[in-house]
């Protein structure tokens, strides 16, 4: 833990399935902040019961248990209750689609986009909060201009317990934000090209295609860094907790002693890979512009090797992500820095987009 309150700051909550990763900036200087606080906390029980999930797909997050990890979070960090905070999305609880609207102003669109939507929409557009990205713009051969957007769609269920639980922890919760739109802020403000983001989480693998800070393409698959564990449990009949620690220390390009590791998990991350090329090859022919580098993040992104076997996989530059761009953190972090980097990549974006 590092200090408490500043003035200027903003902070971040990425509520996964397993872990809640939180990250406090303070702005600086135009363009210019440094890391205040943060914490992880993280819960082993989801491993053995799925039920013990911090949240599921089912869109419910589990306010009880929530509530009081938030609540150990806010006395740990000594969060005031006046900074804002934004909290994450998972990307299996949004819909998100690609729309061609009129060119209009930022308040018609606002005013329209119900309208325009609601056939798009799985679910009642009363049950919905909804969103909207400008990422692109079209002449057509008849000289009118259009605007693509980006289109999300959150259950308002799920925002409505979201606001009961930080208002319940007295904390002053003022936003929610796909995960997507966060890790596209965090990683690819200096990006001049478009990047496709995967970021390999506990429970899903969420893919983003973002440049310059904004979110233009969303993908996603089920098979995650949890199903890696699964399958280490299953194929040796080792308990989850004890695969998971073999996961985090095995090289997925091993030969020799490790490579029976590898070969069970390599099946797995290459269903990623190929989800992450679909979306990769969608994004192209939509947009007609090539994605130039390819990001790994999340709670996968780390395992020796990874960065590797991927570049070995498609034929784009391969690397790790760094949130941390423009961040000054303490000297004394240097060393948990390379891992800080995956891990609070999403909480800092969320942080960010109250102060940039």
């Amino acid at each position: 833990m590092l200090l408490s309150h500043q003035s200027n700051s903003a902070i971040g909550f990425d509520i996964g399935t397993t872990t809640i990763k939180v990250a406090q900036i303070q702005k600086i200087a135009p363009g210019q902040f440094k890391l205040v606080n943060y914490a992880i906390l993280e819960t082993m029980g989801h491993m053995e019961h799925f039920n013990n999930a911090i949240q599921s797909s089912s869109l419910k997050p589990l306010s009880a248990d929530l509530m009081s990890y938030i609540t150990v979070i806010r006395e740990k960090m000594q969060l005031s209750s006046h900074v804002p905070i934004t909290v994450s999305l998972p990307s299996y609880g949004a819909f998100t689609t690609l729309l061609d609207l009129p060119d209009a102003s930022h308040h018609e669109i606002n005013r329209s986009l119900p309208e325009n939507v609601a056939h798009y929409i799985p679910t009642p557009i009363e049950t919905v909060s909804l969103d909207w990205i400008k990422v692109g713009e079209k002449t057509f051969p008849d000289g009118k201009k259009k605007q693509t957007v980006l289109i999300v769609s959150v259950p308002n269920e799920k925002i409505d317990a979201y606001k009961e639980v930080f208002q319940a922890a007295k904390l002053n919760l003022v936003g929610c934000e796909i995960e997507n739109a966060s890790l596209a802020r965090a990683i690819t403000r200096s990006s001049l090209a478009p990047t496709l983001i995967i970021d390999i989480g506990g429970r899903s693998t969420s893919l983003s295609v973002g440049q310059k800070g904004t979110l233009e393409f969303v993908g996603q698959t089920d098979f995650s860094s949890g199903s890696l564990t699964q399958a280490l449990a299953t194929g040796l009949n080792i308990s989850l907790e004890r695969a998971d620690q073999l996961k985090k220390r095995t090289n997925i390009e091993a030969t020799g002693g490790e490579q029976q590791l590898s070969t069970i998990m390599r099946p797995i991350i290459d269903v990623i890979i190929n989800e992450a090329d679909r979306i990769k090859d969608a994004f192209e022919k939509s947009y007609n512009r090539k994605v130039e580098n390819i990001i790994l993040t999340g709670a996968g992104a780390n395992m020796p090797g990874f960065v590797g076997y991927v570049s070995t996989k498609i034929n784009t530059p391969v690397g790790l992500g760094n949130p941390f761009e423009g961040i000054l953190y303490p000297p004394e972090l240097e060393n948990f820095i390379p891992e800080l980097k995956s891990t609070l990549a999403v909480s800092l974006g969320l942080a960010l987009k109250q102060l940039i």
